[in-house]
């Protein structure tokens, strides 16, 4: 895998508004955690997270869960488990403070990876926060950090990304003068993949669109991508580089403009 990022990235998943009324102040906690993933295997079922709590903050309680990740449709799926087991579950951070969790993996690796999230979420106050000098209740942010884990499969991995163009359904999603199309990838090697940025080049070398992004692709499962190309011949060959966290690099792919793109004739 790739270097870790610093633990500020962290900062950066889900953030949720506690319901209050609509008037008033917002507080929020500063959150941060190290590592920002995981790797549990059975030789070394055992990992430690460290989170901690900014100075100027109040004690934040928080929730420590880990869900089973699976993908479905390109979409994220989030199921309760216990074959990764958490401790502690529920904590209370003082300001400045850090709190240590430890990880302990329950089941043997599998012929693919198993992918889960630890996800870490600030409880709200035990009691109702104070008004602000106009009466007006104040709003509480909460925050939401979480953390992939990943058990690598039990035999050799191997890398194997599938590319295909098609059409975008909606021809609205291009910009004048373009096409908007959906770079389809489908991930049928044994590990996940992180995407991290998608380079188009021309058959002949040129760069037609470069996309930065963070796209996890699951094995066994697809992910699109939506691309802004210039308009080009239908059958046109495009190449296809890609930057992920594999140990290593994803081999260029091409592929074509779909055919269906020849306009009908009235």
């Amino acid at each position: 895998m790739a270097p870790l990022l610093p633990r500020i990235a962290a900062l950066l998943p889900w953030v949720l508004a506690a319901v209050g009324a609509a008037s008033g102040a917002v507080q929020a906690a500063s959150l941060y955690v190290a590592p920002v993933r995981v790797v549990l295997t059975p030789s070394r079922p055992v990992a430690s997270l460290t989170l901690g709590s900014g100075e100027e903050e109040a004690e934040v309680a928080v929730q420590a869960e880990v869900m089973v990740w699976s993908q479905e449709n390109g979409q994220d799926i989030y199921q309760p488990t216990r074959e990764v087991l958490v401790n502690p579950s529920i904590f209370r951070l003082s300001p400045g403070a850090q709190q240590i969790v430890r990880l302990g993996l329950q089941v043997p690796a599998a012929d693919t990876e198993r992918s889960y999230r630890i996800f870490f979420q600030q409880l709200p106050r035990d009691q109702a926060l104070p008004r602000d000098g106009k009466g007006g209740a104040q709003l509480q942010t909460l925050l939401r950090l979480a953390v992939p884990i990943f058990v690598p499969p039990s035999g050799a991995s191997r890398q194997d990304a599938q590319w295909r163009l098609q059409r975008a359904s909606s021809p609205s999603s291009a910009t004048p003068g373009g096409s908007g199309h959906v770079l389809a990838i489908d991930n049928r090697g044994t590990d996940h993949l992180q995407l991290t940025q998608i380079l188009v080049r021309r058959e002949g070398g040129a760069e037609l669109l470069r996309k930065n992004l963070s796209l996890y692709v699951l094995p066994g499962r697809s992910a699109d991508v939506a691309l802004d190309l210039p308009l080009l011949a239908p059958g046109s060959s495009l190449q296809i580089d890609a930057a992920s966290d594999a140990p290593i690099a994803l081999p260029a792919a091409t592929v074509h403009i779909p055919r269906a793109d020849i306009p009908s004739r009235q």
